[in-house]
Parts: structure tokens; sequence; C-alpha cells
């Protein structure tokens, strides 16, 4: 009966394990697509790029006016919040010149994700 119960254990606790990374898994794909132009792009659009808030992306327009704007992509992380790590994850979707096109593909709250017939 010990063995059966510690086996129990186990089994829900590798199933509790698996959901929980699934969940973080799901949750941490970025659904967006497009560009964006940091010299130009306004607060709201850069706020879309992956782990830029309002708050951060305000201060990616406070430096670009202070600065006269980004001479190389990377330049981004002189922004105080923008390190490494974050450059890493939004550098694909950052561009220095041409037109701003990132949207969302995130269905809003409520909206439910329609599957391609």
């Amino acid at each position: 009966m010990r063995f059966a119960d510690k086996s129990f254990g186990v089994v829900i606790a590798v199933i509790v394990i698996v959901s929980v990374c699934q969940a973080r898994l799901c949750f941490s794909v970025e659904q967006i697509e497009g560009k964006v132009n940091i010299n130009s792009a306004t607060e709201a659009q850069i706020a879309l790029l992956p782990g830029i808030g309002a708050k951060l992306a305000a201060e990616v327009v406070n430096f670009r006016t202070s600065n006269g704007g980004f001479k190389a992509v990377e330049d981004i992380k002189k922004v105080s919040g923008v390190g490494d790590k974050k450059f890493e994850k939004i550098k694909d979707f950052v561009i220095l010149e041409g037109e701003t096109t990132i949207k969302s593909t995130k269905p809003a709250k409520g909206e439910k994700e329609t599957e391609p017939k």
C-alpha cells in the first residue's frame, strides 16, 4: 500500500510539473508580426515588442528624442531597462529605417482564436 501511495504522489507531481511547463511555453510565445522602426514608431507601437510595456516604450521615445535617434539597432540597449536579455527578445522585430508594421496576432480578451480553414 505504501508503494502505491508514493507512486500515485509521483504521478501527480509529474502531471503538475508538465502542466506548468506547458503553460509557460504557451504564454511565452510572442504573438506579434511585423517590424518596429525605433526611430519613428509611437510609444504604443514600441510597447507591442516582447517584454516592452508602456513605461519602457516611453523611455525608448524619450531616449530617441534626447539623443537624436538610434544609429544602430543595438543602441536600444542604451535605454535604461533594455539589457542583453530583452534585446535578444526584440532584435528580430526592430529596424532603423522604413515603415513600422508591427501588429499583435493575439486575439483580444474575450475573443476566440479562429482555426485556419
